[in-house]
């Protein structure tokens, strides 16, 4: 067999083996709209019918809701499908993607509203904090879809840690701001009251030992000691199950 033969037979069977390879997306839901970008508020162009699959083209971005849309080719038509009402098929692993913006890297993750931060990407993970609107954390170039297709976000959270944030209430962007200011906490009372559910720490920060919960609502007598960490959130020392932790300002009130 001479070399020109062989060469176009290892070509035709590197592209079968790509075919093969290719990625999807199937209809799991009902029909669905392929519309011209990724967004209710886009041009409907075709439908994928639920079983239907069609070729995902390597891209996913997330709608204002935090709703991952997948860009797809169906029958020759390119657009983009909603992941409420289809399932992405890939080899690398269902919903990852490096994000990099028109306007540059993506550095940071930036909350948009108050907003928790999990363990993991999902609202039944452990909330291990807040963000305030305008408060960045540094993006861990890695995004995730929860079973609803809502967007999270991997970050560290200071020195706490690796953290997920729902791309709802942030956005990613390669320009640090600062947080606008909500903790504009006093440091004068006689006990605290819990405004959420309070964790009580061994120590003024996220990173010291959880002794317990207090429920919205719940009162501690405040020691007249406090701490600011190093997001500049203000913590209270406050007298906890026959001695003493800590408390965020963020959730709760002094008196």
């Amino acid at each position: 067999m001479s070399v020109k033969k062989i060469v176009s037979l290892l070509l035709a069977l590197a592209l079968l083996c790509g075919m093969a390879l290719a990625d999807t997306v199937v209809g799991t839901s009902g029909s669905s709209w392929v519309r011209s970008g990724p967004g209710r508020g886009y041009e409907k162009l075709a439908v994928l019918s639920e079983g239907a699959s069609c070729e995902y083209l390597g891209s996913t971005r997330s709608d204002e809701r935090g709703v991952a849309w997948y860009n797809v080719r169906v029958g020759g038509v390119e657009g983009w499908v909603s992941s409420r009402y289809t399932a992405l098929n890939a080899d690398e692993g269902w919903g990852d993607e490096d994000f990099s913006w028109e306007l540059g890297e993506a550095r940071y993750v930036r909350a948009t509203a108050r907003v928790n931060v999990r363990s993991g990407p999902g609202t039944n993970y452990e909330d291990l904090g807040t963000l305030v609107r305008g408060e960045c954390l540094t993006y861990l170039n890695e995004t995730r879809y929860d079973a609803g297709g809502q967007g999270w976000y991997k970050a560290r959270y200071y020195s706490y840690g690796e953290v997920w944030v729902s791309a709802v209430y942030s956005e990613l962007t390669d320009t640090y701001t600062e947080a606008a200011s909500d903790d504009d906490a006093g440091v004068s009372g006689s006990y605290i009251q819990a405004t959420g559910r309070l964790n009580v720490r061994s120590g003024p920060g996220l990173g010291y030992d959880d002794k317990g919960t207090l429920q919205k609502g719940a009162t501690a007598a405040y020691l007249n000691e406090y701490s600011v960490d190093e997001r500049g959130v203000t913590w209270y020392k406050v007298s906890y199950n026959g001695g003493s932790g800590w408390v965020s300002s963020r959730y709760c009130e002094l008196y």
